[in-house]
């Protein structure tokens, strides 16, 4: 799965991919079939894709999961290849190639990996420096990104990408505790705590990560370049699928979606997203966030 509930207890499985049969059913995988996994991740949603018969091009940005879904996926080598690099520079490639696919997958956010990995700086308690470097492609880390910003681009940085209220506070926050020297994950969250007393259903600093991981990574321009390619990629009749995590992803697949539905690209498209049912939910928690559209290419 891809997760941004960064506080949340670690689910049953380390690498659990959300909405595994939705995915499935919708791609409806077959041999003969060629799918574009851009998130791939440690291979949990194209394992059952691989194992249907059909061939799978994987990418991801993270050269562990390249390494760990290139061990798990081992049986179905000769359907398989693996590249790294954003999905948003291989897409523009493949297109320049006048590469199609039935079906594009693309799950969004950071893994259970990322997240679970000390020294990765993704987590609340991460005693490690704040990196949130998912990867390939990645010029700067967080700390780069909170010194590098003075205390108003901050403030706006908050805002857009974590749509934060106490986007003052936590800047002038993060500011002091950078300029006191502290530079682990664990040490700026609680900085952020301080900054805003009181009870909350949710650790502060939540907001304030989510929007320092998604400036670190270009996750939101890396989302919109991928969604302008998506017709491009897809064989007529194929499906695209996007799975979001958090608003920002999920309005601008919508709007996406719409818009090319209007453009006379899209057969059809989800008019609601689907979610994890309870059952899922209960047995990994991180997946209470996800929300899957799709949409189906015109002839």
């Amino acid at each position: 799965m891809r997760a941004t509930a960064l506080a949340s207890p670690a689910p049953s499985s380390p690498h659990a991919s959300v909405l595994c049969a939705e995915v499935a059913a919708l791609l409806a995988p077959a041999p003969g079939k060629r799918f574009l996994d851009c998130t791939l991740g440690a291979g949990g949603h194209s394992a059952p894709l691989l194992a249907a018969g059909a061939c799978v091009l994987g990418i991801d940005r993270d050269p562990r999961a390249r390494a760990l879904a290139s061990e798990r996926l081992h049986a179905h080598s000769e359907r398989l290849t693996i590249r790294g690099g954003t999905f948003s520079e291989a897409a523009a490639a493949l297109v320049a190639a006048g590469e199609r696919f039935d079906g594009v997958l693309a799950d969004l956010g950071m893994s259970s990996m990322q997240l679970d990995e000390p020294g990765r700086g993704f987590s609340l308690h991460d005693e490690h420096p704040l990196d949130m470097r998912m990867g390939d492609g990645c010029v700067r880390d967080a700390l780069a990104v909170i010194d590098g910003s003075d205390e108003a681009a901050l403030v706006q940085l908050l805002r857009t990408y974590g749509e934060e209220r106490q986007a003052r506070r936590v800047a002038r926050a993060l500011k002091r505790a950078r300029a006191r020297g502290i530079a682990s994950a664990a040490g700026l969250a609680a900085a952020i705590r301080a900054a805003i007393p009181g009870r909350h259903r949710r650790h502060p600093a939540l907001r304030a990560f989510q929007a320092l991981r998604i400036a670190v990574n270009d996750e939101l321009g890396e989302l919109e370049r991928l969604l302008g390619a998506l017709p491009a990629l897809l064989a007529a009749g194929g499906c695209a699928v996007i799975i979001a995590f958090h608003s920002l992803e999920d309005r601008l697949v919508k709007r996406a979606f719409r818009e090319q539905l209007a453009r006379g690209l899209w057969r059809e498209i989800a008019r609601t997203p689907l979610r994890p049912t309870p059952a899922e939910i209960a047995a990994n928690s991180r997946a209470h966030s996800a929300k899957l559209r799709w949409a189906r290419r015109a002839p």
